[in-house]
Protein backbone atom coordinates (compact mmCIF):
# COMPACT_ATOMS: atom_id res chain seq x y z
CA UNK A 1 0.00 0.00 0.00
CA UNK A 2 1.22 3.74 -0.81
CA UNK A 3 1.96 6.05 1.68
CA UNK A 4 -0.97 8.12 0.58
CA UNK A 5 -3.43 5.18 0.46
CA UNK A 6 -2.01 4.92 3.95
CA UNK A 7 -3.32 8.53 4.83
CA UNK A 8 -6.38 7.60 2.91
CA UNK A 9 -7.08 4.12 5.42
CA UNK A 10 -6.19 6.72 8.44
CA UNK A 11 -8.65 9.27 7.89
CA UNK A 12 -11.81 7.10 8.55
CA UNK A 13 -9.80 6.41 12.51
CA UNK A 14 -8.63 9.81 12.65
CA UNK A 15 -12.42 11.32 12.04
CA UNK A 16 -13.96 8.78 14.52
CA UNK A 17 -11.13 9.75 17.24
CA UNK A 18 -11.97 13.37 16.62
CA UNK A 19 -15.79 13.10 16.99
CA UNK A 20 -15.29 11.01 20.00
CA UNK A 21 -13.08 13.84 21.60
CA UNK A 22 -15.55 16.38 20.54
CA UNK A 23 -18.55 14.49 22.04
CA UNK A 24 -16.29 14.07 25.61
CA UNK A 25 -15.04 17.61 25.06
CA UNK A 26 -19.32 18.71 24.50
CA UNK A 27 -20.29 16.03 27.22
CA UNK A 28 -17.68 18.12 29.90
CA UNK A 29 -18.94 21.48 28.96
CA UNK A 30 -22.65 20.89 29.84
CA UNK A 31 -20.96 19.21 33.32
CA UNK A 32 -19.09 22.39 33.86
CA UNK A 33 -22.31 24.55 33.08
CA UNK A 34 -24.62 22.42 35.12
CA UNK A 35 -21.90 23.18 38.36
CA UNK A 36 -20.98 26.47 37.58
CA UNK A 37 -24.93 27.05 37.72
CA UNK A 38 -25.05 25.26 41.44
CA UNK A 39 -22.38 27.39 42.15
CA UNK A 40 -23.45 30.70 41.60
CA UNK A 41 -27.22 29.58 43.68
CA UNK A 42 -25.50 28.23 46.51
CA UNK A 43 -23.05 31.79 46.80
CA UNK A 44 -26.40 33.78 45.96
CA UNK A 45 -28.31 31.62 49.19
CA UNK A 46 -24.99 32.25 51.23
CA UNK A 47 -25.35 36.61 50.92
CA UNK A 48 -26.92 37.72 54.50
CA UNK A 49 -26.39 41.45 52.83
CA UNK A 50 -24.28 42.74 50.36
CA UNK A 51 -22.88 46.14 49.21
CA UNK A 52 -21.92 47.46 45.76
CA UNK A 53 -21.83 50.59 42.98
CA UNK A 54 -23.57 49.79 39.84
CA UNK A 55 -21.82 51.29 37.08
CA UNK A 56 -22.04 51.73 33.54
CA UNK A 57 -23.79 52.48 30.39
CA UNK A 58 -27.19 52.35 29.12
CA UNK A 59 -28.03 52.96 24.98
CA UNK A 60 -31.24 54.37 24.64
CA UNK A 61 -32.89 53.65 21.00
CA UNK A 62 -31.27 57.31 19.77
CA UNK A 63 -27.92 55.57 19.88
CA UNK A 64 -27.30 57.73 22.74
CA UNK A 65 -25.34 57.03 25.91
CA UNK A 66 -26.43 57.35 29.69
CA UNK A 67 -24.43 56.69 32.08
CA UNK A 68 -25.47 55.29 35.37
CA UNK A 69 -23.83 54.67 38.57
CA UNK A 70 -26.03 53.22 41.72
CA UNK A 71 -24.87 52.83 45.27
CA UNK A 72 -26.65 49.55 46.61
CA UNK A 73 -27.14 48.21 50.18
CA UNK A 74 -29.16 44.93 50.33
CA UNK A 75 -30.18 42.27 52.69
CA UNK A 76 -31.96 39.47 50.42
CA UNK A 77 -33.48 37.41 52.98
CA UNK A 78 -36.33 40.23 54.23
CA UNK A 79 -36.02 41.43 51.25
CA UNK A 80 -34.62 44.70 51.40
CA UNK A 81 -32.69 47.12 49.71
CA UNK A 82 -31.54 50.38 49.31
CA UNK A 83 -30.38 52.67 45.87
CA UNK A 84 -28.78 55.78 46.04
CA UNK A 85 -28.96 57.29 42.74
CA UNK A 86 -25.73 58.92 41.46
CA UNK A 87 -25.84 59.21 37.71
CA UNK A 88 -27.90 60.04 35.24
CA UNK A 89 -27.23 63.52 36.79
CA UNK A 90 -31.00 64.18 35.85
CA UNK A 91 -32.13 62.19 39.00
CA UNK A 92 -28.88 62.26 40.95
CA UNK A 93 -29.29 61.91 44.65
CA UNK A 94 -32.77 60.20 44.57
CA UNK A 95 -33.12 57.08 46.07
CA UNK A 96 -35.41 53.79 46.18
CA UNK A 97 -36.13 51.90 49.02
CA UNK A 98 -37.06 48.27 48.83
CA UNK A 99 -38.50 46.90 52.52
CA UNK A 100 -40.41 43.55 52.29
CA UNK A 101 -43.84 44.34 50.33
CA UNK A 102 -43.53 48.78 50.19
CA UNK A 103 -41.38 50.54 47.56
CA UNK A 104 -40.58 53.94 48.89
CA UNK A 105 -39.10 56.51 46.11
CA UNK A 106 -37.54 59.86 47.02
CA UNK A 107 -36.83 62.62 44.91
CA UNK A 108 -34.31 64.98 46.12
CA UNK A 109 -35.68 68.06 44.69
CA UNK A 110 -39.02 67.95 46.48
CA UNK A 111 -38.02 66.29 49.64
CA UNK A 112 -40.86 64.09 49.25
CA UNK A 113 -41.04 59.82 49.91
CA UNK A 114 -44.39 58.32 47.65
CA UNK A 115 -44.93 54.90 49.00
CA UNK A 116 -45.96 52.33 46.84
CA UNK A 117 -47.36 48.62 47.07
CA UNK A 118 -44.42 46.64 45.65
CA UNK A 119 -46.35 44.84 42.89
CA UNK A 120 -47.53 48.48 41.43
CA UNK A 121 -45.86 48.90 38.49
CA UNK A 122 -45.76 53.02 38.97
CA UNK A 123 -43.13 51.98 42.08
CA UNK A 124 -40.66 51.90 39.32
CA UNK A 125 -41.73 54.07 37.07
CA UNK A 126 -43.47 50.74 35.10
CA UNK A 127 -39.80 49.81 34.19
CA UNK A 128 -39.89 46.53 36.76
CA UNK A 129 -42.91 44.60 37.91
CA UNK A 130 -43.24 42.29 40.45
CA UNK A 131 -44.04 38.66 40.36
CA UNK A 132 -47.52 37.03 40.11
CA UNK A 133 -47.50 36.05 44.39
CA UNK A 134 -46.78 40.10 44.31
CA UNK A 135 -43.19 40.23 45.48
CA UNK A 136 -39.94 40.99 43.94
CA UNK A 137 -37.28 39.28 45.67
CA UNK A 138 -33.78 40.72 45.27
CA UNK A 139 -32.06 38.02 43.89
CA UNK A 140 -28.16 37.45 43.42
CA UNK A 141 -28.75 34.36 41.65
CA UNK A 142 -27.83 35.00 37.66
CA UNK A 143 -29.13 31.34 37.17
CA UNK A 144 -32.64 32.04 38.96
CA UNK A 145 -32.40 35.78 36.96
CA UNK A 146 -31.96 34.09 33.66
CA UNK A 147 -33.82 30.63 34.18
CA UNK A 148 -35.31 29.52 30.99
CA UNK A 149 -32.27 30.96 28.83
CA UNK A 150 -29.66 28.98 27.26
CA UNK A 151 -26.88 29.28 28.93
CA UNK A 152 -22.92 28.24 28.33
CA UNK A 153 -19.87 29.22 29.03
CA UNK A 154 -17.75 31.43 26.85
CA UNK A 155 -14.61 32.14 28.15
CA UNK A 156 -12.48 33.71 31.18
CA UNK A 157 -11.10 36.91 32.04
CA UNK A 158 -9.43 38.65 34.43
CA UNK A 159 -10.48 41.24 36.36
CA UNK A 160 -9.82 43.17 39.71
CA UNK A 161 -11.04 40.75 41.84
CA UNK A 162 -9.66 38.21 40.33
CA UNK A 163 -9.94 34.98 37.16
CA UNK A 164 -13.69 35.49 36.14
CA UNK A 165 -15.84 33.17 34.23
CA UNK A 166 -17.66 34.64 31.21
CA UNK A 167 -21.39 33.36 30.88
CA UNK A 168 -23.88 33.72 28.01
CA UNK A 169 -27.22 33.24 28.37
CA UNK A 170 -29.14 33.44 25.33
CA UNK A 171 -33.01 34.13 25.41
CA UNK A 172 -35.45 31.63 23.59
CA UNK A 173 -37.87 34.30 23.81
CA UNK A 174 -37.16 35.61 19.34
CA UNK A 175 -39.93 38.61 20.17
CA UNK A 176 -37.93 39.71 23.44
CA UNK A 177 -36.01 42.71 23.83
CA UNK A 178 -32.94 41.25 24.62
CA UNK A 179 -31.39 38.61 22.63
CA UNK A 180 -28.73 37.42 25.39
CA UNK A 181 -26.00 38.46 28.15
CA UNK A 182 -22.82 38.02 28.83
CA UNK A 183 -22.57 37.83 32.31
CA UNK A 184 -18.87 37.13 34.28
CA UNK A 185 -18.80 36.33 37.78
CA UNK A 186 -15.66 36.06 39.77
CA UNK A 187 -14.60 32.23 39.81
CA UNK A 188 -13.54 32.14 43.39
CA UNK A 189 -16.78 33.82 45.16
CA UNK A 190 -18.94 32.93 41.87
CA UNK A 191 -20.10 36.92 42.73
CA UNK A 192 -21.44 39.02 39.21
CA UNK A 193 -18.48 41.28 38.26
CA UNK A 194 -20.48 42.35 35.05
CA UNK A 195 -23.21 42.14 33.14
CA UNK A 196 -23.39 43.21 29.07
CA UNK A 197 -27.24 43.04 27.57
CA UNK A 198 -27.38 42.78 23.91
CA UNK A 199 -30.02 43.18 21.57
CA UNK A 200 -31.01 41.13 18.12
CA UNK A 201 -27.74 41.85 15.89
CA UNK A 202 -25.03 42.43 18.46
CA UNK A 203 -26.39 45.90 19.57
CA UNK A 204 -24.97 46.80 22.72
CA UNK A 205 -28.23 47.76 25.08
CA UNK A 206 -26.50 48.02 28.61
CA UNK A 207 -23.12 47.20 29.89
CA UNK A 208 -23.05 47.26 33.65
CA UNK A 209 -20.14 46.45 36.31
CA UNK A 210 -20.83 45.26 39.87
CA UNK A 211 -18.10 47.72 41.82
CA UNK A 212 -16.30 47.90 45.26
CA UNK A 213 -18.24 44.72 45.79
CA UNK A 214 -18.79 43.97 49.90
CA UNK A 215 -20.86 40.69 51.22
CA UNK A 216 -21.86 40.13 55.10
CA UNK A 217 -21.09 42.86 56.39
CA UNK A 218 -23.57 43.23 59.23
CA UNK A 219 -25.80 45.86 57.57
CA UNK A 220 -28.88 46.27 59.40
CA UNK A 221 -32.23 46.38 58.08
CA UNK A 222 -32.29 50.45 59.00
CA UNK A 223 -28.49 50.69 57.53
CA UNK A 224 -30.22 49.61 54.20
CA UNK A 225 -34.03 51.08 54.07
CA UNK A 226 -32.56 54.41 55.08
CA UNK A 227 -34.35 57.65 54.45
CA UNK A 228 -34.19 61.73 55.39
CA UNK A 229 -36.28 61.83 58.43
CA UNK A 230 -37.88 65.37 57.29
CA UNK A 231 -38.87 64.36 53.92
CA UNK A 232 -42.98 64.08 52.91
CA UNK A 233 -44.76 61.19 52.75
CA UNK A 234 -46.53 60.38 50.18
CA UNK A 235 -49.03 57.35 50.85
CA UNK A 236 -50.13 55.92 47.79
CA UNK A 237 -50.32 52.33 48.47
CA UNK A 238 -54.04 50.67 47.26
CA UNK A 239 -55.08 50.01 50.94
Amino acid sequence: MTRSENARAGLPALATVLLAIALVASHALARDVAQVLADLEASAAGIVDVAFVLEGVLIDEAGQNIRLEVEVLAIPGIPAAGLYILRPDAIADNQIVIDGDVVRSYTFLTNQVALFDIDDPDAFGGLIEADVDGELPIDLDLGSVFEGWDATIVGEEETPRGNALVLRFDNLDPDATIDYVLATVVEATMDPWRLAFYRSGDALFADLTFRDWQRDQGLTREDVTYLPDDAEVLDRRRD
